[in-house]
């Protein structure tokens, strides 16, 4: 049996990732552990620590040749977008004969498809078939993840960065079935929904926990007039928003307002469009989410 470990990363394909790195740079005063060139994947990406939160802005790589064309056909349907939740799991030979179990196809690194249980590092699967793509990876032997290592604290973005990130309080999808999107998450990955709440006129949402530290808000909107909506007519099912549970919700709009960005209010809670950070939802809340295990 798998077991599914800690979020690994999110991943974000943008189209110029110097300057997106830049820009992490001086939002979130990044953690960066890795840069470069894969050829098998076809991309060239970073790997980011924002307190517990990994990102991996990626973008196609510009290289002839190149034979694995994913991330270029994503970047050419989709442009700068939310990509894929990364999970650690420890036995991916388990989890991949799991999902295709439940007839669900998945792929490697390489884009070729996997026939479980063959596949022992990463795999991925559809974002048609999972609410938005996934990817399953083991826990290299000898990683560079700095979260994994002995010294890791996230002190510095809790205590002294303004925007006083205590962790992600959820990753938002947005789904067209919400109850067959909970399904999944919770009965096939085995996740546990905690809560659910609707928003009037926006969207009807199922909180799920799943692995040992993530919650995904599945979101399905309900009116056509809302940014989870027009992602959902646009790019189909997947990742729309992160929302990151700050100290101080009106200290971090200042500072992001000091940054030139356009932080819009919401009671206790802050986002920042699309149009503002390179094709991702970005949110900042105080409010805690009623009956988060984590809390515990």
């Amino acid at each position: 049996m798998y077991k599914i470990g800690k979020l690994f990363h999110l991943t974000h394909v943008v189209s110029d990732l110097n300057k997106v790195d830049r820009w992490y740079d001086d939002i979130f005063a990044v953690t960066r552990y890795y840069h470069g060139f894969a050829k098998a994947a076809g991309r060239d990406a970073s790997l980011i620590a924002i307190g517990d939160v990994i990102m991996e802005p990626m973008t196609p790589s510009k290289v002839e040749g190149l034979k694995n064309q994913s991330v270029k056909r994503f970047h050419d349907r989709f442009g700068e977008h939310f990509h894929s939740i990364a999970f650690y799991v420890d036995d991916v030979p388990a989890i991949s004969t799991h999902l295709a179990n439940h007839n669900l196809k998945m792929w490697d690194v390489t884009g070729r498809p996997v026939t479980p249980p063959n596949e022992r590092f990463a795999v991925w699967t559809h974002p048609r078939e999972t609410p938005g793509q996934l990817e399953f990876a083991v826990i290299e032997r000898n990683t560079i993840d700095p979260r994994l290592q002995p010294a890791w604290s996230n002190e510095f973005w809790r205590e002294r960065h303004p925007l006083g990130i205590e962790h992600a309080s959820h990753i938002t999808t947005v789904v067209k079935d919400l109850a067959k999107a909970k399904d999944f998450y919770c009965e096939v990955l085995g996740g546990k929904c905690f809560h659910q709440h609707e928003t009037p006129n926006r969207k009807r949402s199922a909180f799920v926990a799943i692995g040992q530290d993530t919650v995904v808000e599945l979101a399905q909107p309900t009116s056509s007039d809302t940014a989870e909506a027009r992602d959902l007519e646009k790019n189909g099912e997947g990742v729309h928003a992160l929302v990151f549970k700050t100290r101080n919700v009106a200290r971090a709009s200042d500072f992001l307002k000091s940054k030139s960005m356009r932080p819009e209010r919401d009671g206790d809670s802050i986002s920042m469009g699309a149009d503002q950070c390179f094709g991702m939802v970005i949110g900042f809340t105080e409010r805690p989410l009623p009956g988060d295990p984590r809390d515990r």
